[in-house]
């Protein structure tokens, strides 16, 4: 017992280093635990642009944003189509795409426009206003064309099509053939012709 005694005054800053650790990072572990569970964690958004106001929302935002950037094809199909005017499709524009069109504008389930073109027997649709997923997608679909990349926009040129991506939302294609055209601009006005 003497021995054990000695011991313990001979490293007592470790002992009390040691109790003193348990204490606070047990206090620290659990009060983070449970405080990060919360969805009452706030969490400002202002410089974000997120919608959400607590952890939890912003980051199963940013994992959708997230998700959309590695595969933009995720991002689904349109649901309605214009081929022609100045006029946004609306939920009661057509369900499928037209047969005899290259380029034209689609509208998603989430009321978000898209500009869609029909190359090599597909269609590929680029989403107005969702620069990080489409600068990447409108590159894909150009592979091995000519993609002039810069820091606020994508411009692919091929010898049937022309498309353009800008981080400011505008979204433009041309079909070089048939001298047709679709786009929507950085304050969600569209044209097609």
């Amino acid at each position: 017992m003497k021995k054990i005694k000695e011991i313990i005054k001979n490293n007592i800053k470790t002992v009390i280093a040691f109790i003193l650790g348990g204490i606070v990072f047990g206090t620290i572990g659990v009060y983070a635990a449970t405080t990060l569970l919360s969805q009452s964690v706030y969490y400002n958004n202002t410089n974000s642009g997120a919608s959400s106001t607590n952890v939890q929302g912003a980051l199963d935002e940013l994992f959708t944003r997230a998700s959309k950037w590695v595969n933009p094809n995720d991002m689904g199909t349109p649901t309605n189509y214009i081929f022609d005017g100045t006029n946004p499709p609306t939920t009661s524009s057509p369900t499928t795409p037209p047969s005899g069109k290259t380029v034209y504008l689609g509208l998603y389930a989430d009321i978000q426009y898209g500009v869609c073109i029909k190359r090599n027997r597909k269609q590929h649709c680029f989403r107005y206003n969702n620069w990080v997923a489409e600068a990447k997608h409108v590159q894909e679909v150009f592979s091995g064309n000519s993609c002039n990349v810069l820091s606020s926009s994508v411009i692919c040129t091929a010898s049937d099509f022309k498309c353009w991506i800008a981080s400011n939302g505008l979204v433009y294609c041309r079909d070089n053939g048939a001298g047709s055209h679709c786009g929507v601009d950085p304050d969600g006005t569209v044209d097609c012709g």
